[in-house]
């Protein structure tokens, strides 16, 4: 008998993990392989995850935890100015929990910060378009799955919270936070800002932290001396500026470490990646436009027309239609919801919450004409004649949806290319080594996930494309050929469908504990997805570690790095480490694909604090762990 993964639900939702020791069996070895696959390949099933089926606005990656420390791990997953659902994973297969983050949401952090045995959640709100200001609030996670609700930090400073990471600029195993905002003009040099532990889990501010300009709040934290210490890129605006971690604080290292590499613009997300297995890191660097600059976009194939606009007026009076107007994903956010049809402005009325999408079908009739007054915020729907309909408004806040049967391109306007780019680590510096590595990606890209997606003891990499709002979008996977080049690998089978969207976030992580990454994914005003991973091999082996808190258990598994030394390379992976420019997981599962390798020569945990923890692992694809646990 084969089990394919996830295919039997039975199987998943009574699976145990029988743990010997510090030795826990993965259900991949229960597998009979008969057959190796040669192709990384992903499918999505809704039966493992009931994902909403609408489109909606979304905000960064996934926060991945294993929040009720039951050996697998959990989701949130951000409804951007709406809510956070909550996803519990129950043995592979996951359910809807109860929300209890509400609101504009933006950074989450994940970690026991105050080493209660509890999973605890910082949340940064977002501050209503800068017309409300608002401190970070915190949630305690019980092994029960019940939730508590801590409260307000109120002696933190207001603002338009975006970042919430945790670092240990004293490695002395207590986190402490580094947040970023949208500041104001006037307030540009205190925006981002490091609050160390205070002994009381509340945390007291330290310093305000260099900064680049207002967009420059994404937040990356890295390690790219090598030195234990955590350091911070902050990336987004113009220019990229990299601080180095110190004992007590930070100091901008930005031009000794990137040199004219700061001056890469529009650097949406940056994944550490160790390509060549030479022990440090490097970097891959996406890239896409502002979230508030105008689009359109025309599939001539399909007929079909995609706007989107925000603070600006637009008037699409040319759009020639075949038959009645068909819209798909129409989206508009607050505080400008109106969509008045025809000369005489008849509102039209929702059927649905005003946080989603909207489909729906006008008549030349019930739309006739256009009003003369759109004085009012809103969005204008007009049938001229002819087959010819006019479309237009100002809001201030985000307007888009994708038109169908239009038969005459409208004008649009094209996306400028901002190629993706590999950075090399040479000795605790950066230079760009991207077509040297067969990595050719001109078009705007939104997110990264770095996995060794078919175990063959190389990282790979994953890229959530910006796309073509008016088309599906099928994803990129490069896959590493032995440190020496990437390939793209076209047959990888993850592609988003839903039209009027554009990429967000990505990420990898093992869901079901089967050894294999799969990838979860969103796209701004679209879905979240979940990529199920159906490689298997007869020869690639794999290493799981699963970390818990430092030996003494005054360091927490938040930043600890593993170490593995197998056949002649060497692997590194990092607790809560993603590409998210906002939020910090808590995913203490690390994957270590080994090839052909049957032998670990080496491997160790080193804590924030300096606390370190060899691992004897005769035996590959199973889960180890190491470290105290609640």
């Amino acid at each position: 008998m084969i089990l394919n993964k996830k295919s039997n639900l039975f199987f998943l939702l009574t699976l145990s993990v029988f743990v010997l020791g510090c030795v826990t069996q993965s259900k991949t070895t229960s597998k009979l392989i008969t057959k190796a696959k040669t192709n990384v390949t992903f499918s999505e099933n809704s039966d493992i995850i009931p994902l909403e089926d609408r489109n909606r606005r979304k905000f960064d990656n996934a926060v991945i935890a294993d929040l009720d420390q039951d050996g697998f791990l959990d989701l949130l997953l951000t409804e951007h100015s709406r809510r956070v659902e909550l996803y519990w994973n129950n043995n592979g297969v996951f359910e809807l929990g109860k929300p209890f983050i509400f609101g504009d949401t933006h950074g989450i952090a994940v970690s026991d910060y105050d080493f209660d045995g509890k999973v605890d959640v910082i949340v940064q709100p977002g501050g209503g378009d800068g017309k409300n200001p608002r401190k970070p609030r915190y949630y305690h996670v019980n092994k029960d799955r019940t939730i508590e609700k801590g409260g307000e930090f109120k002696h933190f400073e207001k603002g338009r919270g975006r970042a919430a990471k945790f670092v240990d600029i004293k490695k002395d195993g207590k986190l402490d936070l580094v947040t970023s905002a949208f500041p104001t003009l006037k307030a540009l040099n205190k925006g981002n800002i490091l609050y160390t532990n205070d002994n009381k889990s509340t945390f007291k501010f330290n310093s305000y932290i260099s900064n680049a300009d207002r967009m420059g709040m994404r937040t990356t934290l890295l390690d790219f001396n090598n030195d234990g210490i955590t350091d911070i890129l902050f990336h987004g605006g113009r220019k990229l500026v990299l601080v180095e971690g110190l004992i007590d604080g930070y100091k901008e290292v930005t031009k000794q470490v990137l040199g004219d590499l700061s001056k890469t613009n529009l650097v949406n997300s940056v994944s550490q990646i160790d390509f060549d297995n030479d022990g440090d890191f490097d970097l891959f660097l996406t890239r896409s436009k502002h979230p508030f600059d105008a689009e359109s976009d025309y599939d001539a194939v399909n007929k079909r027309f995609y706007f989107f606009a925000r603070r600006t007026k637009f008037d699409y009076n040319n759009i020639k239609v075949k038959g009645d107007l068909k819209i798909e994903n129409l989206q508009m956010a607050f505080p400008n919801f109106d969509v008045f049809l025809g000369a005489n402005k008849k509102l039209w009325k929702r059927k649905n919450d005003k946080h989603g999408h909207h489909d729906l079908t006008i008549t030349k009739e019930e739309a006739k004409g256009y009003p003369e007054d759109t004085k009012k915020k809103a969005l204008y729907i007009g049938y001229l004649g002819n087959g010819m309909w006019r479309i237009g408004g100002h809001t201030n806040s985000p307007t888009s949806a994708v038109l169908h049967n239009v038969m005459t391109s409208p004008e649009i306007i094209k996306l400028k290319d901002l190629p993706a780019k590999l950075l090399e680590n040479k000795e605790g510096k950066f230079i760009e080594v991207t077509k040297n590595f067969g990595i050719d990606i001109a078009e705007q890209t939104s997110s990264s996930a770095i996995g060794d997606f078919n175990n063959d003891g190389w990282s790979d990499i994953f890229v959530l494309r910006y796309g073509e709002s008016s088309k599906s979008t099928k994803q990129i996977l490069y896959l590493n050929h032995e440190g020496k080049t990437f390939k793209r690998d076209e047959n990888h089978g993850v592609i988003t469908k839903e039209l009027g969207a554009t990429g967000m976030g990505a990420d990898a992580f093992d869901y079901d504990n089967d050894g294999d990454l799969d990838i979860i994914c969103s796209n701004e005003r679209g879905k979240w997805h979940l990529f199920t991973n159906n490689f298997t091999s007869s020869s690639n082996k794999y290493v799981t570690v699963k970390v818990g808190n430092s030996p003494t258990g005054k360091a927490t598994a938040t930043s600890a790095v593993l170490t593995i030394k197998s056949c002649g390379k060497i692997y590194k992976r990092v607790v809560g480490e993603t590409s998210s420019s906002f939020s910090h997981s808590f995913n203490t599962y690390l994957n270590v694909g080994l090839g052909t390798c049957n032998k670990i020569e080496f491997a160790e945990v080193v804590w924030t604090n300096g606390e370190k923890k060899k691992l004897e692992i005769s035996t590959l694809n199973k889960i180890y762990t190491v470290g105290k646990f609640n």
